[in-house]
């Protein structure tokens, strides 16, 4: 019965770090493998970045605001070049104005963040 007890509690471990290894492997790999992004604005009141995660994929991120100069988007791995769209409230006569520049995001580099410097356009 103990016998039976400490290979139960040593497979339980195993499958538990195992586990940990599998789920964090993404994260930790991210600086190879894709960045996030951090783009700066002038003009614009909200963004949206489009382009090629770590596995190739073309995604967009959701519109999020940009109350200041600089605006991290988390949470997405882009590689390549991506499009930041920039949407200004205050436009001509009550309209909307969107503009439009795109960001080189290397696949690999000793950090997780690339800096898109962008305010001349967005």
């Amino acid at each position: 019965m103990r016998i039976g007890k400490t290979v139960a509690v040593a497979l339980g471990a195993t499958i538990l770090a195992a586990t940990g290894i599998v789920s964090s492997a993404g994260i930790a790999a991210a600086g190879s493998n894709g960045q996030q992004v951090s783009v700066s604005t002038r003009y614009s009141d909200r963004i949206e970045v489009c382009g090629n995660n770590q596995a190739g994929t073309r995604i967009c991120s959701d519109f999020i605001n940009t109350p200041n100069y600089w605006t991290p988007v988390g949470g997405w791995w882009w590689q390549g070049t991506v499009e930041v769209w920039g949407k200004q409230y205050d436009g001509p006569n009550g309209t909307p104005v969107y503009r439009y520049a795109t960001c080189y995001v290397p696949k690999s580099q000793s950090g997780d963040w690339t800096s898109c410097d962008l305010a001349g356009d967005l």
